[in-house]
């Protein structure tokens, strides 16, 4: 069932100029009064890598992967005009810059955990290859590492095996341990003796989320961490859509990606319904004002 807030995008008049000339002038028009139109899907699908990995799987890590780095693990690459428009988009450029500023923060966390002399325990929920696992053990002292276990947890059972194998290559398979598993399933409740994470990410999973679903998602993932446990959570706002309306008419409207993007008051709700402390929540500009809003909470 689409969105409220994907239908609304349908809605509006959204012009895609002679500049995106990488769509045929038909495509051009049907994208701004007819995109329900089957020739604008066939072309996408035609078209664009990411596209048709997001129509088979939004869930992919493959179409971050080509976002993200310009290539994906099965050899594909966003070289042609409509995935080059959606890498260089706004949008883009915020996952790139998501990656960036979560990572970064992360590590000088965690660094000051480490610096206590405590074993200290990530749990990164829906990781996918890892990546912020990578980016952030860039930014830690090589000797602390001893110290630190990242868990990583996904159900994508390729995004798992292309991690541990990067980690094999880059002598990080003793810090990362990756584990196949439907986290938001009550059978996956951890065991009794299971160690409890200090520590957590969980990113991009609220944004497919209505409030009332990313709150169950919170009140589920609790038994995982220890009682003061923090997370950092990224989720989209209302802006991208605002700011990015091209971009996401085809993602959303054309593919069908239902995101569900929030506001930063609803956001805010989301976690103090859930029973967390919001510590601070900010984003992946350097002005504040981004497409994402970044949850720094505590679990109470």
């Amino acid at each position: 069932m689409m969105s409220a807030k994907v239908e609304a995008l349908g809605k509006k008049i959204i012009h895609f100029g002679e500049e995106m000339d990488f769509f045929p002038e038909r495509i051009r028009q049907l994208l701004e009064s007819d995109w329900t139109n089957p020739e604008v899907l066939d072309f996408l699908l035609a078209a664009s890598e990411i596209c048709r990995i997001l129509v088979k799987s939004p869930a992919d890590f493959e179409m971050l992967e080509l976002v993200y780095f310009g290539c994906s693990p099965r050899g594909n690459v966003a070289s042609n005009g409509v995935d080059k428009w959606l890498a260089a988009s706004l949008s883009g450029q915020a996952l790139r810059d998501r990656l960036r500023v979560v990572s970064a923060w992360t590590a000088e966390h965690v660094m000051a955990a480490l610096k206590e002399g405590q074993h200290f325990t990530v749990l990164d929920l829906g990781a996918g290859p890892a990546p912020y696992a990578f980016e952030t053990l860039q930014g830690i002292a090589p000797q602390a590492l001893k110290d630190l276990k990242w868990k990583c947890v996904d159900i994508d059972a390729f995004a798992l095996a292309e991690g541990a194998k990067r980690a094999r290559q880059q002598g990080l398979d003793g810090v990362l341990e990756f584990k196949r598993m439907d986290f938001l399933s009550l059978r996956n409740a951890p065991d009794s003796d299971d160690t409890k994470a200090d520590f957590g990410l969980l990113v991009g999973i609220l944004c497919g989320m209505t409030p009332e679903e990313a709150v169950s998602c919170l009140i589920k993932i609790k038994p995982f961490f220890r009682s003061g446990a923090e997370l950092i959570v990224p989720t989209l706002l209302n802006r991208a859509f605002e700011e990015d309306a091209r971009v996401f008419r085809v993602l959303c409207n054309v593919l069908g990606w239902q995101l569900k993007p929030k506001s930063l008051d609803e956001v805010r709700e989301v976690f103090v319904s859930a029973d967390y402390h919001v510590n601070s929540i900010f984003s992946e500009r350097a002005d504040g004002n981004g497409q994402y809003a970044i949850v720094h909470a505590t679990i109470v």
